[in-house]
């Protein structure tokens, strides 16, 4: 059976699971599971392109649990913490995970904005004075440095899925942002220039909120067409230069899996998942992703040609 036809039964099997199961729901933390809960299935679909695929019934389920089971405050302090016995039933979030529902629902067309507004505004609210956020709420009281990891879904909710000019808060929330990820040239620290996880330089799809390098630059490019600001095309060409072992014959091959068994979120996956995520294999959805980087670069006269 050849590649596409797996991933055409895989992405069938998947409308199957979100049109059947009800568990959207936050008893067992069923949608939460790694990495075969309803949650993953839809985060898929989404990165593919697909969103419009999720069942209807999937979305309702899904912002019926943000609107009413989810905690709306992100736990930092004592006083953050629900006090009645049915909000202390409610699902906590974090930043990088609440930024992915907010894309996937947005992507599908679902006014979030209006209906609930507190997702964005969560998602303006926590950014730290390094430009990044941190998922860890220790963060915010002590170390007040930022994660790369839960620093791009928030920024790419905002970057990607708002259709209009940018407000003021909004747009300071990108470029500090894209200071945050300059300044770490996309996978270094500051202290002494040395890479943070060299995983990060391996190509992974799909990503769910793990990042990789492509990711970021990807970031970059976006934010400096829609920013109108200058292109941080040599830290771009560094990155390309980073890549050059997951790129030939004009794709990008998959370089890891966010389900790696060895990896920090170890997990049993699901058809669609394994489908998409071998490891040596072209994905058209991170090629698309470095040719729309590239074209980026071009328009200022800076070319580069992996095919």
């Amino acid at each position: 059976m050849g590649t596409n036809q797996t991933i055409f039964l895989a992405i069938e099997e998947s409308i199957r699971f979100l049109d059947s199961s009800p568990n959207l729901e936050v008893s067992g933390e069923y949608s939460r599971h790694k990495w075969n809960g309803a949650w993953w299935h839809m985060a898929a679909l989404y990165e593919m392109g697909e969103v419009k695929k999720i069942p209807e019934s999937a979305i309702v389920r899904a912002k019926y649990l943000l609107e009413t089971q989810v905690w709306q405050t992100f736990i930092i302090s004592p006083n953050d913490h629900p006090t009645s016995e049915s909000d202390k039933m409610k699902m906590d979030c974090c930043h990088c995970e609440l930024a992915v529902y907010y894309m996937i629902l947005k992507a599908y067309g679902c006014d979030l904005d209006n209906k609930l507004p507190w997702i964005r505004e969560w998602i303006l609210k926590y950014q730290l004075p390094d430009g990044g956020l941190n998922c860890d709420p220790d963060a915010y009281v002590h170390s007040h440095k930022s994660s790369i990891i839960s620093t791009l879904p928030p920024l790419e909710a905002i970057l990607w899925h708002t259709n209009r000019d940018f407000t003021e808060q909004e747009a300071v929330f990108l470029d500090e942002g894209a200071r945050y990820l300059i300044e770490h040239r996309l996978v270094c620290s500051k202290h002494d220039g040395s890479i943070i996880n060299k995983d990060w330089l391996k190509p992974c799809f799909p990503r769910f909120f793990e990042y990789d390098i492509l990711r970021g630059m990807s970031f970059l490019a976006e934010w400096s067409r829609r920013r109108n600001k200058a292109l941080p095309a040599e830290l771009l060409i560094e990155g390309l230069e980073r890549l050059k072992p997951f790129l030939g014959a004009g794709s990008v091959r998959i370089g890891r899996q966010v389900f790696d068994p060895q990896g920090p979120w170890a997990g049993d996956p699901f058809p669609l998942l394994e489908a998409l995520a071998r490891i040596g294999d072209a994905s058209p959805y991170l090629t698309r992703q470095l040719d729309r980087v590239i074209e980026r670069m071009s328009e200022h006269s800076y070319y580069y040609d992996f095919r």
